[in-house]
This record gives structure tokens, C-alpha cells and sequence, in this order.
């Protein structure tokens, strides 16, 4: 994910066959699930187009399956056909109330847009399933849409709920960071980021942001040290480019 950090999280999607919907053709539901198994692997495997013409042949064939709408949604959103994704994301909560990795994958897509507002919603929605699987995901992504709207205190408590359900997720301990260094607090700060570091040796956006907080508490020698492993890390991000000027700056 060089370059584009872990700042917030898909709900990304595996092949399962799809159940029979009420009266229908049980070879229609068959073809369908083969199609759904086919475009779920294109999407994990990166191949876009070819997912969405798989994903819309299994929704032609079964109407009614909500997991397809949402496959289907990753696979515009991937193809950055937002309007499509939400679309998409939508249909599959309107055929189930208690999606919640639909919820949060139209959160997500808000999140793209800078709609907080819309993101906050659709997060909470997914957390108000006791049976979703993976509400980590969601409350790390509700925590990043507070920490855009300044609501710092929020943001933590989102990351804190995240990190009490699973306490060695790096995103949550890389964002909870930024909150504390916007907040000027910044022993708690380089204790996320390296917790962060910890759990994820390759995270260059956590290094980066531990050489900000070093670079604030004045130990410039480490700060240029963690800069330069950003660059060894991840030579073509957005994050080594940063670095490079944290470092130019330093000299």
C-alpha cells in the first residue's frame, strides 16, 4: 500500500457461494454463484474490469443477492466509479438492514469524498450489528472521519474501542498517534507510532510520523534517521517524497 497509507480500511471480499433466493431457478442461482466466485477472485486479484463484467453477470442472473451489490461496489470503486460503488453499496443494504461491511464500505467511499458527515453515519450504522465480525475496521475508519472534523476526543475513543477488540491493529495505533501529535502530546504520539512499528515493520507512514515527532522534539539526528528508513521503505511513495524534504530541511 505504498503511498497511500492505512488510514482507513475496505472490507475487502472472498469467494463464497451465494444462498438460493426464495422461488428461483436453482440453475439460474447456480450460474450466479460461479459468476460471483469468478468476479470475487478478479477483484482480490486486481483485475477491476474484469470483476465488475463477472459481478454484473452474477446480479443479472440473481437480483436479490445483497454480497454481489457489495463485491460489485468494491470492484466501481476500484475502477473509481464512485457513483456506481454507492449505488451498489446501497442496493446491498437495502437487501439487508444489517450489512455491515456494506455500511462500511459506503463509509469508506465517503471518506474518499470528504463527506464526513455521511462517513460518521454510515459507520455507526455498522456498528450497531452485534454480530458484525470485524468492528475494529469500522471504529478505526469512524475514528479518521472524527480526527477530519477536528473532533480529537472522538477520534480517540473510536481508536480506543478499536484497539480494545483487537490490540495490535497498526492503523489504529498509527492514527491514534496523529491525534495525540495534533493534540501536542507528544510522548503519547512516538509511543503509538512505534507501537504501530511494532506490529507492522514495514510501516512507512508510521516512521514518517515519528520523525515529525522528533523533529518537534528537537532530536534531529533521530528524526533524519527515521526519514531515511520512510526512503528505504517505500522509494516511490508520497511518504518518501515527504521525507526527502523532512531531510533537506534538516541539513
Amino acid at each position: 500500500m505504498a503511498g497511500k497509507g492505512l488510514k482507513f480500511v475496505l472490507i475487502v471480499v472472498v469467494a463464497v457461494s451465494l444462498a438460493s433466493c426464495g422461488g428461483r431457478n436453482p440453475e439460474l442461482i447456480k450460474q450466479a454463484s460461479m459468476r460471483y466466485d469468478i468476479g470475487a477472485a478478479l477483484l482480490n486479484k486486481g483485475d477491476y474490469p474484469g470483476a465488475v463484467q463477472q459481478l454484473s453477470a452474477a446480479k443479472s442472473l440473481n437480483p436479490d443477492d445483497p454480497f454481489t451489490y457489495n463485491a460489485l461496489g468494491l470492484a466501481y470503486y476500484a475502477e473509481g466509479m464512485k457513483s456506481d460503488a454507492e449505488q451498489a453499496y446501497k442496493q446491498a443494504i437495502g437487501l439487508n438492514k444489517n450489512y455491515s461491511d456494506a455500511f462500511n464500505n459506503l463509509g469508506v467511499l465517503y471518506l474518499s469524498e470528504s463527506k464526513w458527515d455521511e462517513a460518521i453515519r454510515a459507520f455507526q450504522s455498522a456498528l450497531t450489528n452485534p454480530l458484525y465480525m470485524s468492528p475494529q475496521i469500522a471504529w478505526v475508519n469512524l475514528g479518521w472521519a472524527y480526527y477530519q472534523k477536528g473532533k480529537l476526543d472522538q477520534a480517540l475513543k473510536a481508536y480506543t474501542s478499536a484497539l480494545t477488540i483487537l490490540p495490535d491493529m497498526p492503523a489504529a495505533h498509527n492514527n491514534m498517534g496523529l491525534v495525540y501529535l495534533r493534540k501536542n502530546m507528544l510522548q503519547h504520539a512516538e509511543y503509538e507510532f512505534k507501537t504501530a512499528i511494532y506490529y507492522f515493520k514495514a510501516y512507512a507512514e508510521a516512521y514518517l510520523n515519528l520523525g515529525v515527532v522528533y523533529m518537534k522534539k528537537k532530536d534531529y539526528a533521530e528524526a533524519k534517521k527515521q526519514f531515511q528508513t520512510v526512503i528505504k521503505l517505500s522509494p516511490d511513495s508520497t511518504f518518501a517524497g515527504t521525507a526527502q524534504r523532512y531531510i533537506n530541511i534538516l541539513k
